[in-house]
């Protein structure tokens, strides 16, 4: 019943798609499947059965994005199919592509920001890129990538997500939003049933806006570096996009605010009510807090973490997003109050997407912490 009322917005998410793939789905029927928690993803994108993990049920539908992702792989991974795992980007740049237009559909829909939830969720993506690239730098980040023998888990990051998104993102703001869409809409009816590289991705596009009804669009985007995007290691060339920030700027000036308090003892502690903010602009918030106290090489304060809990009570959220966030600010801090709440939040759920980073987290914060991760690992 829980995942029911938490993904009632399934068919919608199906209509959407429909509308923009301008191609009915086309799989028959689509269920969803509610997995225990110890499943490692977010979703797997079965044609006909989606899988999700539990951590989804946030209460208030706030992270059925992630069914939207799934959704969005019946044309961009299931219809078209990257040829080999070399070109995955190919599956998930499209569909973090399809999924945001999706979900800014809904916006839409019901009266809100659409241009800011895309540039916002967008947002979100280049810090996810940005910190995956550090963590995986070299070859690694590349969107093409050189198969090897390697455990294909020890390189999985949002690279082929991300960066492929940020590739079809730059390629539709050269052409046009309107010229892109119908490359899409051909893209998917040349390729369906089938298998497409990056060479024949890049042919496609190339062609088809050398015909001359779409010559004018594509004379835009004749300066594409396809290499660099394509073979290039390290974050996507010209630096990070123009992304609509009308929702984000909020979040960053409360980030600032707290940011202030930190360094300024004694001071008020900023008290800003979040009631009406969405999950998106509360992860933004958090992420830039990660990445000012990265920037700065220091965490923040016991006591700043303390009035957090106290405002927010972040750290008592069953908001997985919002809390696997909030435990990295803390565990950095040295907060040992948040100790029993991150041994709860691993050995409860085993998404890598949360897992992993609080034991790289727990690891780094001190001889305690990384004694407690080893025992927490190894008790389970």
């Amino acid at each position: 019943e829980a995942a029911a009322e938490e993904f009632k917005r399934t068919e919608q998410f199906v209509r959407i798609a429909e509308d923009i793939a301008d191609l009915p789905y086309a799989w028959g029927r689509y269920d969803l499947l509610c997995l225990p928690p110890s499943f490692p993803y977010g979703g797997m994108e079965n044609p006909c059965l989606t899988f999700v993990t539990p951590t989804l049920l946030a209460g208030d539908g706030s992270l059925a994005n992630v069914v939207a992702h799934e959704i969005s792989h019946s044309w961009t991974g299931n219809l078209v199919t990257n040829e080999t795992w070399s070109h995955f980007w190919l599956n998930e740049g499209w569909t973090m592509w399809l999924m945001r237009k999706i979900m800014a559909g809904i916006e839409e829909s019901e009266g809100r920001n659409a241009a800011g939830y895309h540039g916002l969720d967008s947002l979100g993506g280049w810090k996810h890129l940005s910190d995956d690239v550090a963590l995986f730098p070299g070859a690694a980040s590349r969107l093409v990538l050189e198969l090897d023998d390697g455990d294909p888990d020890d390189a999985y990051s949002s690279v082929p997500y991300e960066k492929g998104f940020n590739l079809l993102h730059a390629l539709e703001q050269l052409v046009g939003e309107e010229a892109f869409l119908k490359f899409f809409r051909a893209y998917l009816q040349k390729f369906k049933y089938g298998t497409v590289t990056s060479g024949g991705f890049k042919t496609m596009f190339l062609d088809y806006f050398a015909m001359p009804e779409h010559r004018e669009a594509g004379a835009k985007a004749e300066g594409f570096d396809w290499d660099a995007w394509l073979h290039g290691e390290g974050m996507p060339p010209g630096g990070a996009p123009g992304f609509d920030r009308s929702l984000a700027e909020e979040s960053e000036v409360l980030a600032a605010s707290w940011l202030e308090y930190d360094e300024a003892w004694g001071a008020k502690a900023p008290d800003a009510d979040l009631t009406s903010w969405t999950t998106d602009q509360k992860t933004w918030f958090l992420d830039v807090l990660l990445s000012k106290t990265e920037e700065r090489s220091r965490p923040l304060s016991v006591n700043t973490i303390s009035a957090l809990k106290r405002t927010y009570s972040f750290h008592e959220t069953r908001n997985a997003e919002v809390l696997n966030r909030f435990l990295l600010l803390a565990i950095a801090s040295g907060d040992e109050s948040v100790l029993p709440v991150a041994t709860r939040f691993v050995t409860s759920q085993g998404r890598m997407k949360y897992v992993r980073p609080l034991y790289r987290a727990l690891r780094d914060s001190g001889p305690e912490g990384a004694k407690l991760a080893r025992e927490t690992f190894l008790s389970k």
